[in-house]
């Protein structure tokens, strides 16, 4: 008997991973909600239904979360509106006495000292515990980053809608799914180095950020999404079903900023004396001028933790290490950036 599942996010970096994985069971009847239908999703997933619309069509959204049984939200995890829509279709499943899953992508912003300055570009000792410490996640205060819709996520449910919120660190790794591959912290480090000629880190240099390749994010929500399947499982749900997910090898980024360093010199996009520069805050949010708080959040703050609540389930990282696959996240952001300044470049004369 097959699974209804719908999937938000099915071409992004981690949702591309997951979609990957749930394709290779049989047992799942998969819809996706895509902004635009390309021919290279059709044709590498053919068996999957495709429902057209954006995080902002609340009826489209709404009518697949009604008829899925599993919905994997891997989309914009900010995005309330998307959200509200989930939530009202699994709130018609709850009246029709129907029972639904929701597994919800956040990521561990939530837990970060971005918001106490006091922490920026300093070690933070606290270690997270998403067990020991799940009353203090829940009772977060709403400015933290991510929070407002885990928190609504949690309070969602019920005896026939449960709720999971798969919390990962920053991700590194390329990812196995169609369009976009590459990682984040990296590349956009990378590109903004490449443009400045300059590496970089927060004050001292010395905060620490856990991080999690990205198919082993892709596992946990596997493992997850099995449990569903059994009607729960042994899995825990709502406010005790926050998982955070990270390989428990904290980054310095004082050392991230030296090992790019060497890797541009090598390269031959740094200049060959290049040495990482300590930055202010303020030039470091202006990496991101939209998000000067994104931007300080992934290079100044810390986010340490331990995977209490995926280990206990049985979830384990396997993937290759950060620093082993820096190199090839490295090379290939490079590609990307000369990729993208060469047609910048073009437009700009024609």
């Amino acid at each position: 008997m097959s699974t209804k599942v719908f999937i938000t996010g099915s071409t992004g970096y981690i949702g591309g991973c997951i979609m990957e994985a749930m394709v290779k069971n049989p047992a799942l009847e998969i819809t996706a909600l895509l902004r635009t239908i390309t021919e290279e999703f059709t044709t590498r997933y053919p068996k999957v239904k495709i429902v057209k619309g954006d995080f902002d069509n609340f009826p489209v959204i709404e009518a697949a979360a009604s008829n899925a049984e599993v919905i994997v939200h891997a989309g914009d995890m900010d995005h309330p509106g998307c959200v509200n829509a989930i939530l009202s279709g699994l709130d018609a499943r709850t009246k029709r006495q129907e029972k639904s899953f929701l597994l919800h992508l956040t990521g561990t912003g939530c837990l970060s000292d971005e918001r106490t300055n006091p922490w920026d570009g300093k070690l933070n000792p606290w270690t997270w515990n998403d067990i020991e410490h799940i009353q203090k996640i829940y009772d977060l205060p709403e400015e933290a980053l991510h929070h407002k819709i885990d928190r609504q996520i949690m309070d969602a449910s019920n005896e026939f809608c449960k709720t999971a919120c798969i919390c990962p660190s920053d991700v590194y790794g390329q990812a196995s799914g169609v369009a976009n591959r590459g990682t984040f912290m990296v590349p956009l480090y990378v590109s903004t180095a490449m443009i400045r000629q300059e590496t970089f880190f927060l004050g001292a240099g010395e905060n620490t950020k856990d991080v999690v390749h990205v198919e082993d994010i892709a596992t946990l929500f596997i493992l997850l999404l099995e449990h569903a399947i059994r009607g729960g499982g042994e899995a825990q749900w709502g406010k005790e079903g926050f998982y955070i997910c990270l390989n428990e090898t904290p980054v310095q980024i004082k050392e991230l900023a030296e090992a790019i360093t060497k890797l541009g010199v090598a390269q031959s996009w740094l200049p060959k004396d290049a040495k990482p520069v300590s930055w202010t805050a303020e030039q470091v949010g202006s990496i991101l001028p939209h998000a000067p708080r994104i931007a300080r959040y992934l290079w100044g703050s810390n986010t340490r933790a331990i995977a209490a609540r995926a280990k206990a389930l049985g979830w384990k990282p396997v993937q290759k290490p950060f620093w082993e696959s820096l190199e090839e996240d490295v090379s290939i952001a490079v590609a990307t950036t000369k990729e993208k300044l060469a047609a910048k470049a073009r437009k700009s004369k024609a």
